[in-house]
């Protein structure tokens, strides 16, 4: 007993007990810091994955949104430039009819190949032409083979459909284009949402025109979109009001926000997104977590996955690092039991001044530097301590110069960004007409040969050519000159209002259609010479006409290897056409 007693009253196992309890203490105020720090890193990560995942596939849906809303808005602005009053559009059936035919080539050009499109349609409002068994309109939907086909819809069913309220009087009421909420389409034997916009000339609503959009399939395509193991992805309204499962579609009863019982940063319900941070969860006893963000139709597209698979990575690198942390502090327990057995006191002194020293605290009393290890160690110490203040000082008054640099550097950049958004706008303007030049005219060139070797490509060259300018130079002058080019590209831009006019040369103009253009490039060729007739009515004097030759051609993938070959087409067209004019005018001085 007295053995026992003297090894338990004996500095050196007194010491021993402190240092491990120590060592223990520290250890574990490591673990929790880790562990904090772990959790929150981890955590961070984990949703930072699940809400970019759920915004890239966001962006998916929101671009087939883009392209029903583009298709719309186009026909619905060319569909405005045809209608010439309400008066008008009331009493000529024949001129509504004209319209309807005329617009079923740019229906079908714009929407047959989108695969989630169901029906197109542009019709006219009761208001135009009252409640009558007359079809004034078209619609089209998908038949069993994918294709579009006519489906026959009068006036008088307009008011017996039960979904009108949907495509028809809801977007009159609202006075602009949007989205509708899902509905089922009886006539299509499917769940639709429709973009619908109507057209008023005035207060008076005269046409709707609108796309369909298979609900199924977009829920489907949702399905398909799958994240890790287990996560899972739907559409629900904004207010939460009905989540949209495929397998749920057409119940009575749809799962709603009300039936989850939210158990953290339930406040993110109301908010457009979830943008960094998730929403917890129970459903049914699983807790599970959630992200989402609102696409342009006004749903929101969520991201469920099982709250354990989110932060599985979480949880186990926490588990790895206890039981490192475990194991460690037994390692330094023993090593500090042996070690204690030599030092005493000057080692306590070492480590609280270590300890003061991890704490930024460079202020320290160290023990007597002694010819011994202790001594030594004591000095070393000292060292270090000078050497890391001096190193700290170092650093703070490089970090103070390096953020000053940073900051100068920044505003340098923001300056010279604005100055060469500037200048590219000035390098791509033609200073005379207003138009592209010829530096534009060339990147564009460029671009669309990339898309000719991706196989993309589909365009159209119209090469115009200004009669007369040297003449018009000799006799009136540069000034007399500069004013008809101002007014070409006038009837240029007029003609061809959606599509980009270049001036590539003195006299050379090329355009080249947008889409919609593209598609009625014919009627646009026909509108730019009813101009030009308007423009020389009153002139016989080629001094004082605005005169053009054009030329025409629209790319094929089978012998066209680079837009240069378009061009060749349409430049040879247009020389033929000049040799053409200047016979009937009577001039025969140079060919160009």
């Amino acid at each position: 007993m007295k053995k026992s007693k003297a090894f338990f009253s004996s500095l050196s196992t007194k010491m021993m007990l402190l240092v491990v309890i120590g060592a223990f203490l520290l250890a574990l105020t490591l673990v929790a810091i880790s562990g904090i720090l772990t959790n929150r890193i981890l955590t961070e990560n984990a949703a930072s994955q699940m809400n970019l995942f759920c915004e890239e596939r966001g962006d998916d849906l929101n671009t087939e949104f883009v392209r029903v809303e583009d298709a719309v808005g186009s026909l619905a602005r060319w569909t405005t430039n045809k209608i010439p009053d309400v008066k008008t559009i009331s009493e000529d059936g024949k001129l509504r009819d004209s319209i309807v035919k005329d617009a079923d080539d740019l229906i079908r050009f714009m929407t047959e190949h989108n695969k989630f499109i169901q029906g197109a349609y542009i019709h006219y409002t009761l208001d135009v032409t009252g409640v009558t068994d007359r079809e004034e309109g078209v619609y089209y939907t998908r038949n069993a083979e994918g294709k579009f086909v006519t489906y026959p819809f009068t006036q008088k069913e307009i008011e017996e459909d039960p979904v009108a309220d949907y495509w028809y009087y809801g977007p009159i009421r609202n006075k602009k284009a949007g989205w509708t909420k899902p509905y089922y389409d009886a006539s299509a034997n499917d769940h639709m949402i429709s973009y619908v916009e109507p057209i008023f000339i005035g207060d008076k609503p005269v046409a709707i025109i609108g796309l369909d959009i298979s609900f199924t399939r977009l829920l489907k395509w949702v399905d398909s979109f799958k994240y890790q193991s287990s996560g899972y992805m739907y559409l629900k309204e904004a207010d939460g009001s009905a989540h949209y499962h495929l397998d749920d579609l057409g119940k009575d009863h749809l799962h709603n926000d009300e039936d989850d019982h939210l158990t953290e940063n339930a406040e993110l319900m109301g908010k457009p997104a979830t943008g960094e941070e998730l929403i917890r969860y129970e459903f049914q006893g699983d807790d599970r977590a959630m992200a989402f963000i609102t696409l342009r139709n006004g749903m929101k597209i969520v991201l469920c996955d099982s709250y354990a698979s989110v932060f599985s990575s979480r949880d186990r690198a926490i588990r790895i690092m206890i039981y490192i942390s475990v194991g460690m502090t037994i390692i330094l327990a023993a090593i500090a039991a042996l070690m204690a057995n030599r030092f005493t006191g000057p080692l306590r002194d070492l480590t609280s001044a270590a300890n003061e020293i991890s704490e930024g605290d460079y202020d320290v009393v160290l023990p007597p530097e002694k010819d011994n290890e202790v001594g030594e160690l004591s000095r070393a110490f000292r060292i270090a301590i000078d050497n890391i203040r001096a190193r700290s000082e170092d650093i703070k008054a490089r970090i103070r110069v390096q953020e000053q640099r940073l900051e100068k550097n920044a505003q340098t950049m923001k300056q010279q960004e604005d100055d060469l958004l500037t200048m590219r706008n000035l390098a791509y303007v033609d200073s005379l007409t207003n138009v592209k030049n010829k530096t534009a005219y060339e990147d564009t060139v460029g671009y669309i040969d990339e898309q000719i070797k991706s196989g993309t490509a589909e365009f159209a060259v119209i090469m115009c050519d200004l009669n007369y300018l040297k003449i018009i130079n000799d006799n009136l002058g540069h000034q007399a000159g500069d004013d008809v080019l101002r007014k070409a590209s006038r009837l240029l831009c007029k003609a061809f209002p959606l599509s980009t006019v270049f001036r590539i040369g003195g006299d050379e103009f090329v355009v080249i259609p947008s889409v919609v253009e593209y598609a009625r490039m014919d009627e646009m060729l026909g509108t730019l010479k009813e101009l030009l007739d308007q423009e020389n009515e009153e002139h016989e004097n080629v001094l004082d006409r605005v005169s053009f030759a054009v030329g025409s051609a629209v790319y094929d993938k089978e012998k066209d290897h680079s837009f240069k070959d378009v061009f060749e087409r349409a430049d040879k067209k247009m020389y033929e056409a000049k040799q053409v004019i200047h016979e009937h005018d009577g001039y025969a001085g140079g060919t160009r």
